[in-house]
C-alpha cells in the first residue's frame, strides 16, 4: 500500500442526463487533481455518490480513476455498505491492484453495537487480505466508531487509519491521543473543514475534503501550510473556504451545489444521481456569483 496522507480528495462522479458516468469528464477532473497538487483521491465515497451507482458504474468509476491517475499519487476507494455481505460484495466488485486502500464506514439501515462494528470491520479486513481505512460520518450512516473500538481494531492490525468527519473535535482529540501514545502508525484524517486548523497543529495525517474537487489548488495550499507549520495561513485559508461551503448550501444541498459549481467552470454537468434534482438555472446563477465573488478576493 503507498503511503495515504495529505488532501485526500472524495472526487465526484460526473453523470450525464441519463444517469450514465461521463468517462471524459471524470478523466479530466482527476488530472486536474493531480496537476494541483493534492495528494490521494478517495473514488466512490459520499461525494462520489456510490450509493447511487450500479455494481457495473462503481467499477466503471474504479477503472478510469485509476488509470487517469497514473500512480502519480495513491487512489484508495469506499466499499461502504448497508451490511457485511454488501460491503464485502462492492469490493470484489471494485478491487484494483492500482488501489492503494479501501475505505469502509458503519453499515447504516439497523442500530448496532460496537462489538457488532468491531465484527463487521473484522471481516472486511478479513475478506480483502489488508488493513481498512475506516470512515467515521455518524451524521451520515448513523454510527460513530467509538475510539475503544478504533483501538480494538488497531492492536489487532486491522485498521490502517480512520477519517472523521463528524465534526466533534473532542473526538478528534482522544483519536490523536490513541495515536500519540498507543499506535503512532495509525493515520488520522480531519475532514471537517471548520476543525483543521485547530486539529492540524496537534498532528493530523491528512485531511478528506469534497470542497477541493472545486478548489484542489486552494487545499493543497493549505496542506502545504500544515507541512511548514504556518498556522496564521492555515486559519485564514480554511476560514475562507469554509465560508463558500456555508454560503453553497444556502443554496441547495452540498452534493448538488458542488455539481452545479463545477458545471459553472464546465469541469462537468450538473447532474446529480437520481432521485436528486439538479440545480435551477436561478440556482445556478447564485452559485456562479459565489463563484466570482470567491475567485474577485483570491489572495
Amino acid at each position: 500500500m503507498k503511503p495515504i496522507g495529505g488532501i485526500i480528495v472524495p472526487i465526484v462522479t460526473p453523470l450525464t442526463g441519463d444517469q450514465q458516468v461521463d468517462a471524459k469528464a471524470l478523466t479530466a477532473l482527476c488530472q486536474r487533481q493531480v496537476r494541483a497538487g493534492v495528494n490521494a483521491l478517495f473514488a466512490l465515497g459520499t461525494t462520489g455518490e456510490f450509493y447511487a451507482l450500479t455494481h457495473a458504474q462503481r467499477r466503471q468509476v474504479v477503472d478510469i480513476t485509476v488509470e487517469a491517475v497514473g500512480g502519480q499519487i495513491p487512489v484508495i476507494v469506499g466499499i461502504s455498505g448497508d451490511s457485511t455481505a454488501s460491503a464485502l460484495e462492492n469490493y470484489r466488485i471494485c478491487r484494483h491492484e492500482g488501489v492503494s486502500g479501501y475505505v469502509a464506514s458503519t453499515p447504516y439501515f439497523f442500530s448496532y453495537t460496537q462489538d457488532e462494528l468491531a465484527d463487521h470491520f473484522r471481516r472486511l479486513a478479513a475478506g480483502i487480505g489488508q488493513p481498512l481505512i475506516l470512515y467515521n460520518y455518524p451524521g451520515r450512516y448513523r454510527h460513530r466508531i467509538d475510539v475503544p473500538t478504533v483501538a480494538k481494531l488497531a492492536a489487532e492490525g486491522l485498521v490502517t487509519s480512520i477519517k472523521d468527519t463528524a465534526g466533534d473535535f473532542a473526538y478528534m482529540q482522544e483519536l490523536l491521543e490513541l495515536k500519540r501514545s498507543t499506535y503512532p502508525k495509525l493515520g488520522v484524517f480531519e475532514s471537517a473543514l471548520p476543525n483543521i486548523a485547530k486539529a492540524a497543529p496537534l498532528g493530523i495525517d491528512g485531511s478528506v475534503q469534497a470542497l477541493a474537487n472545486l478548489f484542489p489548488e486552494e487545499f493543497a495550499a493549505v496542506w502545504a501550510a500544515i507541512v511548514r507549520r504556518d498556522w496564521a495561513a492555515v486559519t485564514r485559508d480554511t476560514t475562507r473556504l469554509w465560508s463558500f461551503h456555508v454560503a453553497m448550501e444556502k443554496v441547495a444541498i452540498f452534493i448538488t451545489s458542488l455539481k452545479g459549481c463545477m458545471a459553472a467552470r464546465q469541469w462537468c454537468a450538473a447532474t446529480p444521481g437520481a432521485p436528486t434534482f439538479a440545480v435551477s438555472p436561478a440556482q445556478l446563477q447564485q452559485l456562479k456569483d459565489l463563484l466570482k465573488n470567491f475567485d474577485a478576493h483570491q489572495t
